[in-house]
């Protein structure tokens, strides 16, 4: 018996549907059963019952999944460490977050691995603006950042994967009159004044707020503020009401209320980078960080 066995017998014991266990080892259904049988024979014992409608694992099968998951696990483990060695997987990896974005949860995986396989790779952290991210993924001081969709769609030279499918809300402290409504539209805040980012920071994000409204029927009364952390801190002073996203760290804040919207701005959480970045570490973290979150 090889590891290519245990990989087979994992895969079948975890779908328990040798079709659909072949389909993920690109091989036929025939050939999986072959193999099974191959590792029955040569173990002396039975490890799935099959059936018309079901396959099972028998009470030994259940045994040696347990055991060899931990044998496969610990191969993967040396082989990608002397393939970290081989490689000299080593320096800096600098990530930036847009401001005000809460995305600690999607992290922990993606980091845990990365200490574990690459010890010798410094993973760096910082929030930023939506310009402070955009000019540091074109100048190549960041090689990855995570930002909103509408922000990085149609620049040219980034790349992008979509995270998340976040949605807007309207923001607005709890003593505002329409915070006890579960869905609201633009309209119904035209005589309030509307805290929006500055075209300085984010060309595209004013831009279809104040589109949207206009489409709405009316032309909003508008407080500039030169940051999303500055768009929070406004809102939650009460000097106006603000479109934040469902990441937006004010969701968290008892002191004001996020109401659904009947407008979509596509403030989807994204992974952006230049593509010309050559930091051998990005395309690794974007593909183990996109599989964890």
């Amino acid at each position: 018996m090889n590891i290519t066995h245990m990989k087979y017998f994992l895969t079948a014991a975890k779908y328990l549907n040798f079709s659909k266990a072949a389909d993920q080892l690109y091989i036929t259904q025939p050939a999986l059963s072959r193999q099974i049988s191959v590792m029955e024979t040569e173990l002396d014992m039975l490890l799935f019952t099959r059936s018309n409608r079901e396959v099972r694992l028998t009470p030994a099968g259940n045994i040696l999944v347990e055991e060899f998951q931990k044998i496969y696990d610990d191969y993967n483990l040396a082989i990608a460490k002397a393939q970290n060695t081989h490689k000299g997987m080593a320096g800096k990896l600098n990530i930036g977050i847009l401001d005000g974005e809460k995305v600690g949860d999607l992290f922990p995986d993606a980091l845990r691995y990365f200490t574990e396989f690459y010890p010798d790779l410094e993973i760096n952290l910082r929030n930023y603006s939506f310009k402070g991210l955009i000019d540091r993924l074109y100048d190549g001081r960041l090689d990855l950042a995570i930002t909103l969709y509408f922000d990085v769609k149609n620049r040219s030279n980034l790349k992008y994967e979509i995270i998340e499918k976040t949605k807007d809300h309207m923001v607005v402290i709890k003593s505002h009159p329409m915070a006890d409504k579960d869905k609201v539209s633009l309209a119904d805040f035209k005589n309030d004044t509307f805290i929006i980012d500055s075209f300085e920071d984010s060309e595209e994000s004013p831009k279809l707020i104040i589109d949207e409204c206009k489409r709405q029927g009316f032309t909003p009364k508008i407080s500039f503020a030169p940051s999303i952390q500055a768009v929070m801190l406004l809102v939650e002073s009460g000097v106006g009401v603000a479109i934040l996203d469902s990441r937006n760290a004010l969701s968290i804040n008892p002191s004001v209320k996020f109401l659904e919207i009947d407008s979509n701005f596509e403030p989807y959480l994204t992974l952006a980078w230049h593509q010309d970045n050559k930091n051998s570490a990005r395309k690794l973290f974007s593909k183990i960080f996109l599989k964890k979150s």
